[in-house]
């Protein structure tokens, strides 16, 4: 076997130096293709794994951002159509005192109703149309119930059906006094709140509504929050308010989905959007 080698290495140095240059450089071009040739596959996996990888999370920001789009364009949908739900409806609509009878259209669009809306408002006043009373607001089929719920104790208008107010006796009527009773917040029903703070059943079925909404109060100051919540009822009954210290209802942020987290009274549209990008 040596014998074999001697024989096969012996031409190399019979060869002149420029002979043996070029054999040695072609042995390493060799070296160097076989090396490339085993390492290729790997790179070549890498490299498509990292471009999969990277498609895959385009891909799924893209799909998340279709779905954002989708959400809103029903939402708005939803509101032009007047069908928007009372948990949007809380979301968007940012309520003054206004009376409806030529209001301007920025003051509509400043308490978050659409450019659509507003249209069939104005639409609806051209044509000689007028509001009378709160309950007028209510006839128009592109504001949502839950919409006119929210912005009913805010509307002021001097109806012409009013009747004369009768002249006040100079005999003091004593105004019976009610006595309150302490309540939970987060586990009372309307009901209960009703009747155990003296409050109207509208106000009383919001105050749930919202604890709802927010899954469950943490102070007693959130009722400020509450549509209808005037700051003298809210000290009225402040003394007889328990809020229990039971865990409240938390949200799992990252598998939220973008009308879930929308519902949530502190979070507005844009807030949403941000976080579920």
């Amino acid at each position: 076997m040596f014998n074999k080698f001697k024989q096969g290495i012996l031409p190399f140095f019979s060869l002149n130096k420029s002979e043996q240059r070029g054999i040695f450089i072609l042995a390493i071009f060799i070296v160097a293709l076989i090396i490339i040739n085993l390492l290729m596959p790997m790179l070549i996996s890498n490299h498509q794994n990292n471009e999969f990888i990277k498609f895959t999370e385009d891909f799924q920001l893209f799909k998340q951002n279709q779905q954002i789009i989708r959400d809103s364009m029903s939402i708005l949908e939803m509101q032009n159509s007047g069908q928007l739900e009372r948990e949007f409806a809380l979301q968007k609509i940012k309520p003054i005192a206004f009376d409806p009878n030529k209001l301007p259209e920025e003051v509509w669009l400043a308490m978050g109703f659409t450019s659509t809306q507003v249209a069939k408002i104005k639409n609806y006043e051209a044509k000689g149309g007028k509001f009378y009373r709160k309950e007028d607001v209510k006839k128009l089929y592109c504001i949502s119930e839950a919409e006119y719920q929210i912005i009913e104790p805010y509307i002021q208008i001097k109806s012409p059906y009013q009747t004369t107010p009768e002249r006040k006796t100079r005999k003091r009527v004593k105004a019976e006094t009610k006595q309150l009773t302490p309540t939970n917040l987060n586990n009372a029903n309307a009901k209960a709140i009703e009747k155990n703070l003296n409050l109207n059943p509208w106000l009383a079925s919001r105050i749930v509504d919202y604890r709802n909404l927010l899954g469950g109060y943490r102070q007693a100051e959130q009722l400020l929050e509450v549509y209808g919540m005037k700051p003298e009822t809210f000290q009225k009954i402040l003394p007889f308010i328990i809020i229990d210290e039971k865990p409240q209802t938390k949200l799992n942020i990252n598998n939220i989905s973008f009308k879930d987290l929308l519902r949530h009274p502190y979070f507005d549209y844009e807030s949403t959007k941000a976080i579920i990008n």
